[in-house]
């Protein structure tokens, strides 16, 4: 067992998680590293701060705060002014909405897409040719070529990095 595998399995002995051979395994090698006793102690004050933190912190009554925002409501309405009660929306406006604001935008890529030209015509050719508007290449700082095999017609693609160091001897 090494450090590394040490420290993902502190907090799952601490949680009763760990098999009976994990946890033997946990105390064989901490009997033996004290690099990795001093980081489960400085785990166990932490936890211990936190808890200390949390006990610490004082929630407020949720009903009384409650009862206190009402009362403030109450008070900032004048009593004489009548309640209006606010309209439900159809539910065909809750859904019509992003539906329009989906169909314009399909519309719009749609319709504003310009037209590729034809191919020409190739029955009867004899040579066909390979053609790449965009090449994409793995490590950006690399230099693609891209150029056509006049025999077999493919398009061949050959990027060298700029980085590569020459040995000479």
């Amino acid at each position: 067992m090494n450090c590394r595998s040490v420290q993902t399995w502190l907090l799952s002995d601490r949680d009763g998680v760990l098999t009976p051979a994990q946890h033997a395994e946990l105390a064989t090698h901490l009997a033996a590293c004290a690099d990795c006793r001093q980081l489960r102690a400085d785990v166990e004050a932490a936890l211990d701060a936190v808890r200390a933190d949390a006990k610490a912190v004082r929630l407020p009554d949720i009903d009384a705060e409650w009862r206190a925002v009402q009362a403030r409501i109450n008070t900032a309405a004048p009593a004489s002014a009548p309640r209006t009660t606010k309209r439900r929306l159809a539910p065909v406006v809750w859904f019509g909405t992003p539906l329009a604001a989906a169909a314009a935008v399909a519309l719009a890529l749609f319709v504003g897409r310009p037209v590729p030209p034809a191919a020409p015509s190739t029955v009867g050719a004899t040579e066909a040719t390979a053609q790449a508007d965009y090449v994409e290449v793995a490590d950006p700082n690399a230099t693609p070529i891209v150029y056509t095999d006049k025999e077999s017609g493919w398009l061949v693609v050959w990027a060298e990095s700029a980085d590569t160091t020459h040995a000479s001897g």
